[in-house]
């Protein structure tokens, strides 16, 4: 069945481009047929001086194919950027928004300064919620910076419309960056959350943002996420001690004994030795000590208001 629906919705895209591949040839044909008229008795009978040769001048932002010339020598335009804006209107104004954006992709693709039809194919993504796509386009324009002419105003438009529909969008997050806007810091990870950071995501953006607060605020939600991802907690580790931020280092070491439990003696005791090195507190005493039981680091982390993550909470239970 699932067959039959693929065949049926490969036949509708191509009808569809056959459609659109019809109008525009009759449109061509069209001009080229105005093109072609005989020039009136009156302007042959006219003296050359009375007639004035005018060359219309052809934008860059209209031509779209070869120009046609004229009996008069005037050169008229085969297609234009219109009729294919008009074509993609057709498509979205009755939802086919992946048939307009198939029509202007290849377009874009070959005319990277076409503003119009740009914003058109932004607009046909983030209808299609295809933010991957939004987002690959925008960094494929950041690419060609002699050829883009949109100032730094729609770009950080476009940036942010992307991520308002995908905070963790690590592309739209690195373009942020670029065009100097102040990257949000993405929120705690909750349960009603669509967003999901996962831990390749966060790595890879506290590597390209220095800002210790943004930092935390990426891999605090990552481990949110995946809370068994090891390489989250050194990171953070790093960052809060390289801080001195004593009590945000010590709620990340609560975790990662949360995470690694009996299996990591080694590790839980060279990043305790680490974290005494900031200062001395209380707490180091009472995680040296510590016996394994998840109870007493659920206790000490409810005491200091620190949220443990589903994953960890669930396997201590199991572990019991």
């Amino acid at each position: 069945m699932q067959d039959v629906m693929l065949l049926l919705e490969i036949i509708v895209v191509l009808l569809l481009l056959v459609e659109v591949f019809i109008r525009l040839r009759t449109r061509r044909r069209r001009l080229q047929s105005k093109s072609n008229a005989p020039v009136s008795t009156a302007a042959h009978s006219a003296p050359a001086t009375d007639v004035p040769q005018i060359r219309p001048e052809v934008s860059s932002v209209d031509a779209v194919a070869p120009s046609v010339t004229t009996a008069g020598g005037a050169e008229q335009q085969a297609l234009s950027i219109n009729d294919l804006l008009n074509e993609a209107a057709i498509y979205m104004e009755y939802g086919h928004y992946a048939q307009a954006a198939t029509v202007l992709r290849w377009y874009v693709d070959l005319n990277p300064h076409e503003t119009k039809a740009i914003n058109r194919l932004l607009d046909a993504y983030l209808a299609m919620a295809d933010i991957d796509s939004y987002a690959d386009l925008l960094e494929a324009l950041g690419e060609k910076p002699g050829t883009v002419p949109m100032n730094e105003a729609w770009w950080k438009e476009r940036v942010d419309t992307g991520l308002a529909q995908d905070p963790g969008n690590l592309e739209l997050l690195v373009l942020a960056e670029k065009v100097g806007m102040a990257v949000p810091v993405p929120q705690a990870q909750t349960q009603t959350s669509e967003t999901a950071m996962t831990a390749e995501m966060a790595l890879a953006l506290v590597s390209r943002n220095a800002d210790p607060a943004y930092g935390m605020a990426v891999l605090q939600r990552a481990i949110a996420h995946e809370p068994q991802r090891l390489p989250l907690y050194a990171e953070l580790l790093r960052i809060t001690h390289q801080q001195s931020r004593i009590e945000d280092y010590l709620n990340a070491l609560i975790l990662l004994f949360l995470a690694v439990r009996n299996d990591g003696k080694t590790l839980r005791e060279r990043m305790l030795r680490a974290g005494v090195d900031l200062g001395p507190h209380p707490l180091w005493s009472v995680l040296a000590q510590w016996n394994g039981d998840p109870e007493i680091l659920r206790r000490l982390a409810q005491s200091r208001h620190l949220e443990i993550p589903v994953g960890l909470s669930d396997a201590a239970t199991d572990r019991q």
